[in-house]
């Protein structure tokens, strides 16, 4: 298996505001007036309000057949609260910004150890873990779950949700940066529409890909 860093942007709408056990302080800013820039993507407008601005930082991984293609088996990363920076001079150059800082670390620092260091210094900026599961609902298949239990929502099982892809487009910024997605809920509480943009990384080595 090979991983791939990854920097997106992930944003988390809602009919309501996200579950109510746990900090306090989540959100940190209301963002239920942003405007989600979707550029001239095809990615369908939201239905929601906007709950959560995340920077996740992570890895994206595939395994390798024999024949050179790469199939994505999912991602893991951390989600950092950027909802107060919303509306703030940088803050569309964020995740280019933090691309420009990761190239720019040794090469023997490893994405886990950026992680690290950023729940080390300010946890209350971490809203929590994105990663794949298995689809909760036809037992099958790999699906992106977004997973606020632990830090945002502490000791709030209903604080997450399992997306399902609806739409997906070729990130404007350039073919080595993983595609943007539109995603609706599945399962849990957190959101019921997840946007995946403004992305920086993550594609595998070779131009041949499944998945």
């Amino acid at each position: 298996m090979i991983s791939t860093f990854v920097i997106l942007a992930s944003l988390a709408c809602a009919s309501l505001t996200a579950p109510a056990t746990g900090s306090a302080d989540a959100p940190l800013c209301d963002v239920s007036s942003a405007v989600i820039e979707l550029g001239n993507s095809t990615l369908p407008a939201p239905k929601f309000t906007p709950t959560f601005v995340g920077l996740g930082v992570g890895t994206q991984n595939y395994t390798c057949a024999s024949s050179g293609t790469y199939t994505n088996v999912g991602a893991l990363a951390e989600l950092f609260d950027i909802s107060c920076l919303y509306g703030q001079p940088g803050f569309d150059d964020i995740t280019s910004v933090v691309s420009l800082f990761w190239n720019a670390a040794p090469p023997a620092v490893t994405p886990s150890e950026i992680i690290a260091f950023g729940e080390k210094y300010d946890l209350s900026f971490v809203l929590g873990e994105h990663y794949f599961v298995v689809n909760p609902v036809t037992g099958s298949g790999l699906n992106p779950k977004w997973d606020f239990t632990s830090h945002a929502f502490a000791g709030n099982p209903n604080a997450y949700v399992v997306g399902s892809k609806v739409d997906d487009v070729p990130a404007p910024t350039g073919s080595s940066d993983i595609d943007w997605l539109y995603l609706t809920n599945l399962t849990g509480s957190l959101a019921n529409e997840i946007y995946r943009i403004e992305t920086k990384g993550g594609q595998p080595p070779a131009s041949d890909r499944i998945g």
